[in-house]
């Protein structure tokens, strides 16, 4: 009788139906229903950059990364500059996750940007989105495209809107081998 209550017992805990649960180190972990904790959050912080000490002909300063692919520039009162072609994850409008990929292709922005920041700008075939935000290829001081780093990095994916597709094959190629090396949020 005792060998059959154990039995019941034991087939009732690995089901999940008991109110208690242990995980494999042996920590309790609640009960089968109980949700998982939600991930950390923290209020979002402003990310803003200095000038840059000397600026180049052509460049614009960066003042704030506002996310992972828009930038606001130093051109009149400020203007924002989304760019082409790419898409990160979003981020909330209070409060952010440290751990979230759209915060840490944020922060990665905010890190390549942070010792010289200032861009120059291309631009495609339409010039302003429907938010008013001005669509341009992002070129960083060592010449690099900044679309192009966020992609071979792992932290963006490709966003085909036509008429700006001038780099979309070659942006597709770049998240690809990002996602096979296992880079950045495909990790």
């Amino acid at each position: 009788m005792i060998a059959l209550v154990a039995l019941i017992g034991a087939l009732l805990w690995a089901g999940g139906y008991l109110p208690f649960r242990l995980r494999e180190d042996g920590i309790y972990a609640g009960s089968a229903n109980t949700p998982a904790p939600a991930a950390a959050t923290i209020e979002r912080p402003r990310l803003y950059l200095p000038a840059p000490g000397k600026k180049k002909s052509g460049h614009y300063a960066v003042t704030q990364v506002i996310d992972g692919d828009t930038i606001e520039i130093e051109r009149g009162k400020g203007e924002r500059i989304r760019l082409i072609g790419i898409d990160t994850p979003e981020l909330g409008r209070d409060t952010v996750q440290p751990d979230g990929p759209g915060w840490q292709a944020t922060m990665f922005v905010f890190k390549l940007l942070e010792q010289d920041p200032q861009v120059k700008l291309k631009y495609d075939e339409e010039r302003e989105d429907k938010y008013g935000r001005t669509l341009a290829y992002v070129y960083l001081p060592d010449g690099r495209m900044l679309n192009e780093v966020l992609l071979q990095e792992g932290w963006a994916e490709t966003m085909r809107i036509a008429p700006n597709t001038r780099h979309a094959d070659e942006f597709k190629r770049l998240e690809s081998e990002a996602k096979a090396a296992r880079k950045g949020r495909w990790k």
